[in-house]
């Protein structure tokens, strides 16, 4: 079985952590296969980890192109697995939700609720994903955080586990949402296969499961940095701009 963790946030937007000192701690102390870098609003980081991954010696996770874009009402989703050649710039923050999913499947993407239900973080609530899933885009919707290092993550876990498999029938998806290097692998998705190839595959025909790591221990004033990072990032600081880039991902 192959393990990734597929919510990464890196310096590029809110994250502790640079790209490079990611890749090397994902290398050196998590037993990884993928990982996937959804920062806020841009995937220059995830881009930053392609070209890195590319070069001659690299042994470390496979990237999956992401980002963790906000919709109307400030509420979050992700996108994974854009394609080549990837968007320059951020989707459209602030756009009803069918339209950001719309935009995710038009870049090849796949789009994921991250920390449903959540009333800590800006997230999808049951009422939102069941009338999501009614409308011609459901389909658009592969996956779910089961399990979510987020802030009350795993309080939310019991419950959202039975509405999915009650309602919704969406991939597992356990993943991180990590801000810091000790908080990667918190959460990870379980997959049939090694390769971002088969996990994309495995998350399309719902094979996935959504299964607890090891939670690492972060300082009380590193929470406070990164919570100040995000405040002053999303009302004062623009996000770096990416530029398109051809390199495939290894898939």
């Amino acid at each position: 079985m192959g393990v990734a963790d597929l919510h990464i946030h890196t310096d590029w937007s809110d994250g502790m952590m640079s790209v490079r000192s990611l890749l090397q701690h994902a290398s050196s102390s998590c037993a990884l296969d993928a990982i996937a870098i959804t920062d806020h609003d841009q995937i220059g980081g995830a881009l930053d980890a392609i070209r890195r991954s590319a070069e001659p010696g690299y042994v470390g996770p496979s990237i999956v192109v992401g980002i963790e874009t906000t919709t109307k009402c400030f509420r979050h989703i992700i996108g994974l697995y854009f394609r080549p050649p990837f968007p320059s710039n951020p989707l459209p923050r602030f756009e009803a939700l069918h339209s950001t999913v719309s935009r995710i499947a038009d870049f090849g993407g796949i789009a994921v609720v991250p920390h449903p239900m959540s009333v800590l973080v800006p997230s999808l609530h049951q009422k939102e994903i069941d009338s999501f899933l009614a409308t011609e885009m459901g389909p658009n919707l592969v996956g779910i955080e089961v399990a979510s290092g987020a802030i009350g993550g795993r309080r939310k876990e019991t419950v959202i586990r039975a509405m999915n498999v009650g309602r919704w029938g969406l991939a597992e998806i356990g993943a991180s949402d990590a801000h810091h290097l000790a908080q990667v692998g918190t959460a990870v998705t379980w997959f049939p296969g090694t390769t971002v190839a088969e996990l994309e595959a495995a998350l399309l025909a719902r094979k996935t499961k959504a299964v607890w790591g090891k939670a690492g221990p972060v300082p009380a004033t590193a929470h406070i940095r990164q919570v100040w990072r995000a405040w002053t990032g999303s009302l004062f600081r623009g996000v770096r701009p990416s530029t398109p880039h051809e390199v495939e991902p290894r898939r």
